[in-house]
């Protein structure tokens, strides 16, 4: 199983303020794709258990906050309320690879942290920093405006998924962590290279969170949710938001919905789903105590809408064995947004909601008009372009609240949908109470629009991704650069490379050190632009092969770079390269179908050295004619040394470590 590793940060640090002057991007995000702040459109900001946040968007639980450069990604594309993935006790997981299918309305098999715990603390704690290097004045590239209120950011952690797991040893240091990361912060301040004297010199918060989303997947019964939320909220002194279940609409009215309205006929709800999780009623009298309890020290309390829904597998892209998968994107909106509505008709429209089911820039707005902080987002982000699909939900909120004359999002809730006068004459002339039963009536609104809106129905989701008839290779492939913003980790990435073409011979070597020629073939790499993929990010998750045009994935036939050896060798058997430069020279070491090579080139003698485990062979670096090539000891027999891995290998080594685009495996040099 692919095994996700953090990157030095001072690795991370070089990235942040290297690429955006070398490629005008981020972590491979385009500077199209960020979102800048600009003075003059309405105030996006919305207010979070007493915080305030730039806007009400972002990363949802779940890929895209896994790691330090998921949240600055997130960041820089425009989110301001992250809620970062679910950590729980087992952090031993096995995940099926692949895991995500989002070929259309999206299906995964993944759901809590891939990390260990404490090292989940860590990217965390550093993405954090890395958000603040852009926010504080510290990036040349950043506007000013990230400073001030349109930047500000929240952190929102998420536990699961039982009382006993929560009251561990390392799920309460993970989340003594949380609330003071001091110890963390000076660890990772310490590895900031000097010559980002302004990024060492910031003062980063030490507390990333006092509020948490509690998962409730798994069967947890209620009356144990309502116990670890007492404890959070009581004894951990944190703000604490329940995620609720879409079977908590019921059967009948759910499966109308799937089945009768949108036209999802395949998918049938796991009857596993509607039998374990909380049910409506024992929700609704939960939340009303738990809302006194947490007013009563101060604290607030509030529902999520909501998990995924769980589904019976009635395809074949994940591996054999996964019965339940769970369903995202856009037929959880409407069943997400017709729930919301519902259990907030019976809670009364004082509860705090956020939301997260197949949002994207067309229903961003009117899901922000229903009151929800904040509202957030997966499945859209693994789709065709990813983070740079952001931008553009600020863009069309702001045009939303200047077609009806808002200023503030408070404003925008009043009058999106009309409901501004029966609100008020509700609230008795209270402002703050107005805006959220307008929230309530907007949330019926949108909830029967999203019904009626053909957008949502299977006939118009069951499009899946096209492919050409084209294999993958190393070098070459049709250069879409799909696979890259796809990667929520952003572990795909590209890098230059000569276009050269020639004939090379093999080279059979016998005991005795007598060679002579081998066959005659063809090297040739036809495009200056190619595709690698950086191991350590990548946990096979499968999304950039679901979006490639061409057969194979990027992840397993594109060439993949590891950080260092260590978590090269511990990767055996799979196929993939680890690079260094030291004083004598660079190396690159790799294993292509299950063996071991390595090139190094010999600055004391000019020299470069190619050893494949059987015999050595000594290049000239300019002519890449070979001097000499030997046996190793014990060769028993004659053997053919594949000259086509010494011009893979130096066209790899010369590529990635070239520093004109900066990518993770070069931003140590």
């Amino acid at each position: 199983m692919a095994e996700l590793h953090s990157a030095p940060f001072a690795d991370l640090v070089r990235r942040l303020y290297r690429e955006p002057a070398t490629q005008d991007s981020l972590f491979d995000l385009h500077k199209r794709g960020w979102f800048l702040p600009a003075d003059g459109g309405p105030d996006l900001s919305v207010a979070f258990h007493g915080k305030r946040a730039g806007n009400p968007s972002g990363p949802a639980s779940g890929p895209h906050t896994q790691m330090a450069q998921n949240l600055v990604l997130s960041y820089v594309a425009g989110s301001r309320i992250m809620e970062l993935k679910t950590v729980q006790i087992n952090d031993r997981l096995e995940i099926p690879r692949p895991c995500i299918d989002m070929a259309n309305v999206g299906y995964n098999v993944e759901w809590s942290q891939e990390l260990r715990i404490q090292e989940s603390l860590r990217e965390y704690v550093a993405g954090m920093m890395l958000v603040e290097m852009l926010r504080r004045g510290a990036h040349p590239q950043m506007p000013a405006s990230l400073a001030g209120p349109a930047g500000e950011v929240i952190y929102d952690i998420s536990l699961g998924y039982d009382l006993k797991g929560i009251q561990s040893a390392p799920i309460q240091a993970y989340l003594d962590g949380i609330r003071d990361a001091s110890e963390v912060i000076e660890g990772l301040r310490a590895e900031i290279p000097a010559e980002y004297a302004a990024a060492r010199a910031i003062d980063y918060p030490k507390c990333i969170s006092n509020t948490l989303t509690l998962s409730t997947f798994h069967g947890c019964p209620a009356d144990e949710i309502e116990r670890i939320c007492e404890f959070l909220l009581g004894d951990r002194d944190l703000n604490v938001i329940v995620k609720m279940n879409p079977p908590m609409l019921g059967k009948e009215r759910l499966e109308n919905l799937l089945h009768d309205v949108m036209g999802y006929t395949e998918i049938r709800v796991h009857d596993h789903a509607y039998e374990s999780g909380i049910q409506f009623d024992e929700a609704a009298a939960m939340c009303r105590r738990l809302t006194s309890f947490a007013a009563a020290r101060g604290k607030k309390f509030g529902c999520k809408f909501s998990n995924t829904l769980e589904v019976v597998n009635h395809k074949d892209f994940f591996p054999p064995g996964n019965e339940v998968m769970y369903l995202s994107g856009l037929p959880l909106h409407v069943i997400t947004l017709t729930l919301a509505g519902v259990f907030r008709e019976a809670l009364g429209a004082e509860l705090p909601v956020s939301f997260s089911a197949g949002i994207d820039q067309h229903n961003f707005a009117d899901t922000v008009a229903s009151g929800f902080v904040p509202v957030t987002t997966c499945t859209d982000l693994l789709k065709m372009g990813g983070y740079s699909r952001l931008p553009v939900y600020m863009k069309n909120l702001a045009e939303a609240m200047k077609s009806c004359g808002a200023d503030t999002v408070d404003q925008f809730i009043l009058r999106r949908f009309g409901h501004e006068a029966a609100a008020r004459e509700k609230a008795a002339g209270n402002e703050a109470l107005a805006v959220r039963w307008a929230s309530l009536m907007n949330n019926a609104t949108a909830a029967e629009a999203a019904q009626a809106n053909p957008r949502y129905r299977a006939d118009k989701n069951r499009t899946v991704p096209k492919r050409v008839d084209s294999k993958l290779v190393v070098f070459d492939c049709l250069t879409c650069d799909k696979c890259v913003p796809v990667c929520p980790n952003d572990a795909n990435f590209t890098y230059p490379a000569p276009i050269v073409e020639f004939d090379y011979a093999d080279i059979v070597v016998e005991p005795s050190g007598a060679t002579r020629p081998g066959e005659t073939r063809k090297f040739a790499i036809t495009k200056k632009h190619q595709i690698a993929n950086y191991a350590d990010f990548c946990n096979e998750c499968g999304n950039c092969d679901t979006f490639c045009p061409e057969y194979g994935g990027p992840y397993i036939e594109k060439p993949s770079f590891y950080g260092n050896l260590e978590s090269w060798e511990e990767a055996a058997p799979r196929d993939g390269f680890v690079v260094g430069r030291e004083a004598d020279g660079a190396w690159i070491r790799g294993r292509i179908k299950g063996c071991v090579y390595e090139l190094r080139h010999d600055a004391a003698t000019e020299t470069e050295v190619l050893s494949d485990g059987s015999v050595t062979a000594f290049f000239d670096p300019a002519t890449h004619v070979p001097r000499n090539v030997s046996p190793n000891p014990g060769l028993e027999a004659a053997h053919t040394l594949d000259v086509g891995i010494y011009h893979t290998l130096r066209h790899l080594r010369a590529g990635v470590l070239d520093t004109s685009r900066v990518n993770q495996v070069n931003a140590a040099y």
